[in-house]
């Protein structure tokens, strides 16, 4: 047996004492969810701890990951009347099945952290979103700009109409499982390249898909991404992106199996 003279004693107690915290310390915050870059806690009317409403969420949200489409969409209802929940998620197209169900489980974890009490909120992650309520039809609009200009306003955005009107077409006839586009375009005298997103929930049919992409794009004169090299609108059925640079994955997920 090696014994170590005192000073060396207390030097290796407090390394192994400083490793052991730093450790913990660290494990700690690998544990926490990411940050959502935006959520929404809607604090029209909050629900009391042990009622049928929150029972009924902890049942949705615990149900809500073994309810997988196929392609990474996520619904399930319970409850009657205003103990009803809907809850739902939606992966983005191009991400493939393992990190689709770690981005829904830090969600369910993180939304619920972000928005105690609240009977309705939402969360967005760049994968995933998910969504939880007591009735349908608030489609939660999120307008987000890329800082930089264009420096061709009128071009860039009458490219950028015509590559969005294209995803727009190609994600409706996507399909009952997965409603998803992606493409680029040059643009303007300096060859830049729009890259695009569009993206639906599977559950719409061709026609209300279309009509929720339109209804957003044509906003975009309107709101804080226009002239902008860059920007997102998201809502609860449908959200498009675009920049000028590839943010998205051009190879093909695996489709999901199904949960029993």
């Amino acid at each position: 047996m090696i014994i170590l003279p005192r000073k060396h004693l207390f030097l290796f107690s407090l390394l192994t004492f400083t490793y052991t915290l730093n450790t913990t310390t660290s494990l700690a915050i690998a544990q926490q969810p990411p940050p959502f870059f935006h959520h929404i806690c809607l604090n029209t009317s909050n629900y009391t701890i042990n009622t049928p409403y929150q029972q009924n969420l902890d049942t949705a949200l615990a149900t809500l990951p073994t309810t997988n489409s196929g392609s990474g969409y996520f619904n399930f209802t319970t409850g009657q009347e205003t103990n009803r929940v809907i809850s739902f998620a939606l992966c983005r197209g191009d991400i493939d099945p393992a990190l689709c169900r770690r981005c829904l489980n830090d969600s369910i974890v993180g939304l619920r952290e972000r928005c105690p009490n609240q009977i309705e909120a939402v969360g967005y992650y760049n994968e995933c979103f998910l969504k939880y309520s007591n009735f349908t039809g608030n489609n939660n609009e999120v307008v987000l700009a890329n800082l930089q200009n264009t420096s061709d306003v009128d071009r860039f955005n009458s490219d950028l109409r015509q590559l969005m009107d294209k995803l727009r077409g190609e994600a409706a006839a996507g399909g009952p499982l997965l409603k998803f586009a992606t493409g680029s375009m040059p643009s303007g005298p300096d060859f830049t390249t729009i890259y695009g997103l569009v993206q639906c929930t599977p559950d719409l049919s061709q026609r209300v898909c279309s009509d929720c992409l339109e209804a957003a794009i044509n906003r975009i004169p309107n709101t804080n991404i226009y002239g902008k090299v860059g920007g997102r609108i998201l809502q609860s059925t449908c959200n498009f992106r675009y920049e000028i640079y590839e943010f998205f994955n051009r190879t093909a997920p695996t489709i999901l199996i199904p949960s029993p």
